[in-house]
């Protein structure tokens, strides 16, 4: 793809600031965020890019507290459909590519085994449903758009809305414990946002469009990853299994691993094997930086 500037929203945030990092190199890139540009704000996003005129219009901008948006449908759905469908309205009257980015949510969990694209979609929260109605609405708004569907991510820069990422919630957790519990329940595939941002240059330089799934390989459970965050870290607590009952009420599909077909259809993998990607990152500089800002 012939591409001389990318616009990034969301770029203060956790995949926004390695994409920034990413996709300097080569290109022309400018970082958008609130309160300068809100999604949600058509006049916002018009204004923000017509005045920049990107040829890629990348979108990371996300209403993603799953139990806060089972009673604040609006505000999801303002974020994860309207404001997706903003960004890509206006990118597709500049002739730009929109990037967009879903979720594992989207699934009901039933499976045993990772879903593909082309499985059928049946989100079980409010999170999943405002989705799956945002990437519908990219993908509808021009044939060159680009939906990456991803899970779990986690990186150096947290997400700005829940504060810290799940690595930074385990190390806390276990700070003067001998041992704490999580869901054994729940199966994804945690991704770094770094190798992410990487798997997202890949796809933009082959021109690729339409619907993927890009996660790290592999599945584990959250107690699962949590205790590979422990033993990388060099931490001796022990991860143990939650009571399933501790788990009742949540609006969350049991199992949401993804596949990543298309990408190994097309040879455009570049994602690592879960456990792969998180010692890199934990012996990172990235990951000693968090890890001091953390638990010092």
């Amino acid at each position: 793809m012939t591409m001389q500037h990318i616009a990034i929203i969301g770029s203060r945030g956790a995949l926004g600031s390695d994409l920034m990092k990413v996709l300097r190199d080569g290109w022309q890139v400018t970082g958008f965020d609130l309160p300068d540009l809100d999604v949600t704000r058509l006049d916002q996003v018009r204004l923000q890019l017509e005045t920049a005129r990107p040829d890629v219009v990348i979108n990371t901008a996300a209403y993603n507290l799953v139990r806060e948006a089972e009673s604040n449908r609006d505000a999801a759905f303002a974020v994860n459909e309207t404001g997706a469908a903003n960004v890509a309205t206006v990118a597709a009257n500049l002739g730009a590519v929109c990037v967009h980015y879903g979720t594992d949510y989207v699934f009901d969990g039933e499976r045993n085994h990772p879903y593909a694209e082309t499985h059928a979609t049946r989100p079980l929260n409010v999170y999943g449903a405002s989705k799956l109605a945002g990437e519908k609405r990219v993908l509808a708004a021009a044939p060159r758009n680009l939906v990456m569907r991803t899970t779990g991510l986690y990186g150096e820069t947290p997400t700005l809305t829940k504060g810290m990422n799940f690595v930074q919630i385990v190390w806390q957790m276990a700070r003067g414990k001998q041992e704490i519990s999580l869901s054994a329940r729940e199966t994804c595939s945690p991704t770094w946002t770094l190798e992410l941002a990487r798997q997202t240059r890949v796809l933009l330089e082959a021109g690729a469009s339409g619907l993927f799934h890009a996660v790290q390989e592999g599945a584990c459970s959250w107690r699962e990853f949590a205790q590979a965050i422990l033993d990388i870290s060099g931490n001796n607590v022990v991860v143990k299994p939650k009571p399933a009952g501790d788990d009742a009420g949540l609006a969350r599909p049991r199992y949401t691993a993804l596949a990543n077909a298309r990408l190994h259809a097309l040879g455009l993998n570049r994602m690592s094997h879960w456990r792969t990607a998180l010692e890199k990152f934990l012996n990172s500089e990235g990951g000693r930086r968090l890890r001091e800002r953390t638990i010092g």
